[in-house]
């Protein structure tokens, strides 16, 4: 997928640091991170390029409000080129918070390699795991792919959800809401 340069921010730059330690240090970098995302166009791409380590407290704090304030407002959030330690921090975080976090590599103004990690309730992973099969689907397609005999509000309101967490994007034609991942290619990965 590509993306305008105007969607990346580099996080190393918003903070002005290569490392964060500590829920104090988080939260000042949670503030320096709400302004500079304000004038980003969706997707956000936070490239972590530069980074050295950002520990599960400051995660927590700086980037999992970020993700959230995103989600909240309908954009999705990828999170690029974190190393293998940040990423188990951000994993640590994310469980604790019970939030999913979109990992991708980019390069130049290219997004690969999207995979969601996190902790998911087995209803709401089989409902992702469906969408992402499907490409597009509504309640209905979902339920009827699913073989479950679950009614299809039970679908939607698992769709719903899915969509508040940044993971899934919906379309309205009509009366029906048609669900798709938030990045094309996307995987899940816990």
């Amino acid at each position: 997928m590509q993306v305008s340069e105007r969607n990346i921010l580099s996080l190393r730059a918003a903070v002005g640091a290569t490392a964060l330690a500590g829920a104090a240090a988080g939260r000042a970098a949670a503030a320096k991170l709400q302004t500079a995302t304000a004038a980003v166009p969706s997707p956000w791409v936070l490239d972590f390029d530069g980074i050295e380590l950002i520990t599960a407290s400051a995660f927590r704090e700086a980037i999992l409000s970020i993700v959230r304030w995103a989600a909240d407002d309908g954009r999705a959030c990828l999170l690029a080129n974190v190393n293998e330690v940040t990423c188990e921090e951000g994993l640590i975080a994310a469980a604790q918070s019970g939030s999913v976090l979109l990992f991708c590599k980019l390069d130049g103004s290219t997004i690969t390699q999207v995979v969601a990690r996190g902790p998911l309730d087995a209803k709401l992973e089989t409902a992702l795991g469906l969408v992402l099969a499907l490409g597009e689907a509504d309640a209905k397609a979902v339920s009827d792919a699913s073989g479950e005999d679950t009614v299809t509000t039970a679908w939607n309101n698992r769709l719903v959800a899915l969509t508040r967490m940044g993971l899934l994007t919906e379309r309205k034609v009509g009366k029906t809401k048609y669900y798709s991942a938030v990045v094309k290619g996307m995987s899940y990965g816990k």
